[in-house]
């Protein structure tokens, strides 16, 4: 179009249709969909430039040459750079204050490195900014990704990703050649600028295309302009940048760097990925070069050197020489300092012990053991580093145990060593990424303190050996004051030796000289430990410390009883300034490490000390008494130093309490901003924040069971209420019940009846997540009763309190109770947060399931449609919640016998779920496995077998094999098998099942009795009735414990025990345990129901075989009334009690009236 206008006054239609295309280019544009306010901008100013152009033939000079009648470019260009300097200067100041609060909101926050947190919500956060309060989840598919990080590679790396408000203003130079219009040349600008930031950097060459160019060529009659955007922009066609948007675009390279990033879940990519993946401070663009090209080059020069980490360490050094500059960045261990003297014999020691000569085997385990102060993670972190330099290791990851209590804590640490998040303390997900990683020779650093129980020591080590068994090529190096061995894992012990006087006093004299010949006297005070010797330095190379009040401090008999490390840390800390020692006995309540915000927090120091508080943090740095890592940008304190500080406390009668309310407040509020991602459908980066502070987090909890301060009551009262849906995962389920019952006892100490009410609503939820449904019903009643007394009939967690209660009631099969409560929570939800609140769509879900278990089909529809309705409205129609709803109605809709209906909305709802979620997604293997069982519904038991095969695949891969869900698909596709008469090849899957739930459960857990159940009912068929009859007593004892005695899953086991003791010829006891299953199923569904008709049935089954055909004939006549009234007189379950009525009048010699009944049966 350029090329064809002709620039003067009379002809302007060109013009005027090259500005409409540009207009085209920015509707066009992807990126900027995610950006509607910013798009209208620019459309504003392109609508802008055609009118102005359009104007053209009425306007004179400055905009027409006179002499020429040319269009006097240079004007043009001033007015259309003019206005795009206006959009994008606007642009740069809402991203540069975006940058300075980018930390506070959405789940990018997670990032600590600032260009790919900026990168992150520029391509898939921006747009869910303004409406953060119903934020989508940022985890998205792969496929989403790709489509938009190599576009960002190709067009620039190194634009794309250097951010900041000094980097956002770069300058466009445009040359000008020569022409014969000098008139038109003279007045065109040379060079000018555009500004330009990295989000905005297709919407400038958008307008490049049109106002800038490379090339200028003038002729007498037009002016041609030849625009070549990938010239525009200088660096942008950089090496860099196209060799790793090639590298990108290969197959194989994609693939391992998706695998490299993502953890736990294959199918989708978070910022929590990205920021552990990709360390703070390091270009993206160059960084994602690195990490593929080190990828590829430790393959090629693996496969040259033969096996990684069987030979002698000079394969390591070749290695090293060849892949140095490829080298990633390791940030998944901590920041140490540099070896001190003497420690570099332990560090070599410790590389002996992990990678020994060839010949030798290579051990698994090396229990690094010594004692405290003695530098072992220094050290172990110092080999680590050394064999992931020489590609001995491909990565090298730590795991902190320090103040870690319970198995559940273990390992979710042993998981946030790897960035694996998941909302369970299952560790399913983390084994299935190591293995994904069982080529690669990896290194797993774990700390055990000095004070670890044998319990939890227990549960490190079972740990370590489920992932050695997952990864062969996985070496562990154990730091602990004892040796550990692990039974059948190859181990081995590296004690690391006391120092020796003479290195000791090496270590002094090089950072206190002005000690000389004491040196040895002081050394031995120090007892051998490198931080006493470290500390007492330092101490007195600044002066703050005198070596005869030193040696005098260390040997007097008021401290005799104590290790020479912590006289040491006790004379250096006394040392300390009033100021400095008040601030370093309040840091010591931090169980772990901590941000200088928080130590603002609790120092009483305001957000504008912070100042103030850094120097003070750097003071205590220098003394040794603290450690700062810049990686991470969190201090800690050494566990000997805190534990000094603790008893320094006590003696002084120093409690703290003011501190200590701070700590737990601050920690309140923090747990709740993470629960709040967590609700906002973001619940990776949730838990990421979680995981940042847990010790922290874990210290409140522990508090609240000693004795904590009053005014602490409404912050724990806050977190009960607010915050357990994210801690409740983290706590195991004893942990939860010792928490809750602590604050209520606090809240009946204070009379604060509002804290009791909810401490009471979470014991019952905790007491219904152990299956104790009929314990949990008590106080989930009070706790309603409570908080209705205090809030009022219509307060919002009134309709919280209703739904938890209503969920209890459901379990124990008391649905009228339950339908009251959602109707009660319906009502207050929709008049407080109007009728198409997300969560008045939930209340409508549950009451939804809870008539479709009443039986209640039609209402239930009605239900589900509108909570579908619901949600297409307020979250479009490709939002997972759509298709959970789509699945709803066809598991209603397959019930209800409208088979096709079904089909079509369970594939509606897959193909839902595979594109934002990804084909391996576990939620798309929930769709599957239902589409499967509404074809096994159908007879397409082909088809359904299949998907149930496909559904196993995915949540074996996804979630590891132990995990419940793929107990789940064992169990559906053995009841499959089991329907084809496949008996022994339904035989495994329902033992595996049972095996996973076992475990993952325990023995007592109602899941655990359903596949109890199920195993039995199979074993039945097999004639193996008496493992079956010996099940079912498991059963209904598990089932009596946790849902009463009255339960109808009861009944059902009841009359399963029943059958299995009939095969046995034991009729007489069967008797009973039918007529009991009768009575439960009148009492629960009403004497004229058709659940009651099949207890009729069994029972007059077991009547007959005992001769009492009077009897029997009168149930069996009871249950025919009940299915005729039911399902009418020509329903299959009528025929099969006219048939079961016909034998018992055969069998009673009735035999004219049991002809009749057989016709009858042969005619339906």
């Amino acid at each position: 179009l350029w090329k064809q206008a002709y620039y003067n006054a009379s002809n302007c239609e060109a013009l005027v249709s090259c500005a409409a295309e540009l207009q085209g280019l920015v509707l066009a544009n992807t990126s900027l969909a995610a950006r509607p306010t910013l798009m209208a901008n620019l459309l504003e100013a392109v609508t802008e430039v055609k009118e102005f152009i359009a104007t053209f033939s009425e306007r004179s000079v400055p905009f027409v040459d006179p002499e020429t009648q040319l269009l006097a470019l240079p004007d043009l260009e001033q007015f259309v750079s003019a206005r795009a300097r206006a959009v994008l200067a606007s642009l740069v100041a809402q991203e540069v204050a975006w940058r300075q609060s980018s930390l506070q909101t959405g789940p990018h926050q997670v990032i600590r490195n600032p260009e790919v947190r900026l990168w992150w919500w520029r391509s898939f956060g921006s747009a869910l900014l303004q409406t953060y309060g119903s934020l989508g989840t940022e985890e998205i598919t792969w496929e989403r990704f790709w489509s938009s990080f190599p576009k960002g590679l190709e067009e620039g790396l190194e634009y794309t990703f250097r951010f900041g408000a000094e980097t956002a203003m770069r300058k466009l130079r445009v040359s000008a050649m020569k022409t014969p219009h000098r008139s038109a040349v003279d007045r065109a600008v040379p060079c000018y600028a555009v500004p330009l930031c990295a989000s905005g950097f297709d919407i400038v060459t958008a307008f490049i295309h049109v106002i800038t160019l490379k090339e200028r060529v003038f002729s007498r009659d037009a002016l041609l302009l030849q625009s070549k955007p990938q010239n525009l922009l200088v660096g942008v066609c950089s090496e860099t940048a196209s060799s790793v948007a090639q590298v990108i675009y290969n197959k194989h390279t994609k693939e391992l760097f998706q695998a490299a990033i993502s953890r736990g879940n294959p199918n989708l990519v978070t910022p929590v990925e990205l920021e552990f993946s990709l360390p703070r401070n390091i270009n993206l663009a160059q960084q994602c070069q690195i990490l593929l090209n080190w990828e590829n080059s430790y393959k090629t020069l693996s496969r040259s050197a033969g096996r990684m980490g069987s030979g002698p360490r000079s394969t390591g050094s070749t290695l090293s020489a060849v892949a140095e500059e490829y080298r990633p960045v390791v940030n998944t261990l901590p920041e140490v300092t540099q070896l001190l003297l003497g420690q570099e014999r332990h560090c070599q020691g410790l590389l002996d012990a992990l990678q020994p000569d060839q010949g030798q085997g290579v051990p698994q385990v090396v229990s690094l053991c010594g004692a405290p102060g003695a530098g072992k993670v220094n050290i172990a972190v110092m080999a680590a580093e050394t064999l992931f330099s020489s590609t001995l290791w491909c990565n090298a990851y730590f795991a902190d145990m320090e103040r870690v209590e319970t198995g559940v804590e273990c390992a979710f640490q042993f998981m946030a060593a790897f960035a694996v998040t998941a909302d369970t303390s299952d560790t399913c997900n983390l084994m299935s990424w190591i293995g994904r990683w069982s080529a690669y020779p990896i290194g797993l650093i774990v700390h055990c303190p000095p004070d670890m129980t044998a319990r939890l020591l227990k549960h490190v080590t079972h740990n370590v050996e489920k992932m050695i068994k997952t990864h062969p090529l996985l070496q562990v190096v154990l730091c602990a004051s004892e040796p550990i061995n692990i039974p059948g894992i190859d181990c081995v012990t590296y004690e690391l030796e006391d120092l020796g006087v003479d290195n000791v006093a090496q270590i002094l004299t090089s950072i206190a000289p002005q000690i000389g010949d004491r040196a040895q006297e002081l050394a031995e005070a120090c007892g051998g430990r490198p931080l006493a010797a470290h500390m007492v330095g330092t101490a007195l190379a600044s002066g703050t410390a005198q070596l005869e009040e030193v040696l005098q401090a260390v040997a007097s008999p008021a401290v005799a009883h104590l290790h020479p490390l912590d006289r040491c840390i006790r004379y250096i800390v006394s040392t300390l300034p009033d100021e400095f020692l008040h601030a370093l006995l309040l840091l010591s309540l931090f169980p772990g490490s901590f941000e200088r915000r928080a130590a603002a927090e609790l120092l009483g120091m305001t957000s504008t000390a912070l100042s103030k508080t850094r120097s003070l943090l750097r003071i205590l740095t220098t003394c040794n008494l603290l450690q700062y890592s810049s990686t991470s940008e969190r201090y800690i304190m050494h566990a000997s130093v805190r534990a000094c500080c603790r008893s320094l406390a006590r003696e002084l009668g120093l409690t703290y309490e003011s501190a200590r309310v701070t700590f737990i407040e601050y920690y309140t509020k923090y747990l709740a901003k993470a629960a709040a991602l967590l609700a906002a459908q973001a619940p990776v980066s949730a838990m990421r924040l979680f995981d940042r502070e847990h010790q922290n987090i874990h210290e409140i909890v522990r508090w609240a069971s000693q004795g904590p301060p009053e005014e602490a009551l409404p912050f724990y009262s806050d977190i009960l209420w607010e915050s357990m849906p994210l801690l409740s995962g983290r706590l195991d389920l004893l942990q939860r019940e010792v928490f809750c019952k602590a604050v209520y006892e606090q809240a009946v100490e204070q009379k604060d009846r509002v804290a009791q009410g909810r401490a009471l609503w979470q014991l019952g939820s905790v007491l219904g997540d152990q299956g104790q449904f009929k314990n949990a019903e008590v106080p989930l009643r009070d706790a309603l009763a409570i908080l209705e007394s205090e809030l009022g009939s219509d307060h919002l967690d009134i309709a919280k309190a209703c739904n938890g209660l209503a969920v209890v009631l459901f379990r124990l099969h008391q649905y009228q109770g339950a339908q009251d409560l959602y109707a009660r929570a319906y009502d207050i939800q929709s008049s407080k947060l109007g009728p198409e609140d997300k969560e008045v769509a939930t209340t409508m879900n549950n009451t939804a399931g809870l008539l479709k278990a009443m039986g209640k089909l039609a209402d239930a529809e009605v239900v589900y449609r509108t909570v579908l309705d619901i949600r297409e409205k307020e979250l479009g129609p490709d939002h997972v919640d759509v298709a959970a709803s789509l699945n709803n109605i066809a598991v209603l809709l397959k019930t209800s016998g409208q088979f096709e209906e079904a089909e079509e909305m369970y594939t509606r709802s897959i193909a839902i779920k595979e594109k934002a979620l990804g084909p391996n997604h576990p939620q798309v293997a929930l769709s599957l496995n239902n589409l499967a069982a509404l074809l096994r519904k159908m007879s397409k038991g082909e088809q359904a077998e299949k998907l149930y095969m496909r559904s196993l695949s995915i949540r074996e891969e996804a979630l590891g094999p132990d995990h419940p869900q793929v107990a789940a698909s064992y169990v559906n596709l053995a009841g499959l098998l089991k329907s084809e008469n496949r008996l022994m090849e339904a035989l495994p899957y329902f033992n595996k099942a049972l095996d996973i739930r076992e475990r993952a459960y325990g023995p007592d857990h109602p899941d655990v009795s359903a596949a109890q159940i199920s195993l039995a009912e199979l074993l039945k068929d097999l004639g193996k009735f008496e493992e079956a009859e010996r099940l079912c007593r498991s059963a209904i004892n598990i089932l009596e414990k946790s849902v009463g005695e009255d339960d109808v899953n009861v009944a059902a086991a009841l009359s399963l025990q029943a059958t299995c003791l009939q095969g046995l010829g034991k009729a007489t006891e069967a008797e009973p345990l039918c007529r009991r299953a009768l009575n439960i199923r009148e009492q629960a569904y009403g004497a004229e129901s058709p659940n009651v008709a099949t207890a009729l049935t069994a029972l007059a089954d077991v009547l007959k075989e005992m001769s009492s055909f009077e009897e029997a004939e009168a149930l069996a006549r009871r249950s025919l009334v009940i299915r005729e009234r039911s399902f009418g007189s020509d329903d299959p379950l009528t025929a099969t009690s006219l048939n079961n009525l016909a034998l018992l009048l055969k069998d009673a010699n009735h035999l004219e009236e049991a002809e009749t009944m057989c016709r009858k049966c042969i005619d339906i």
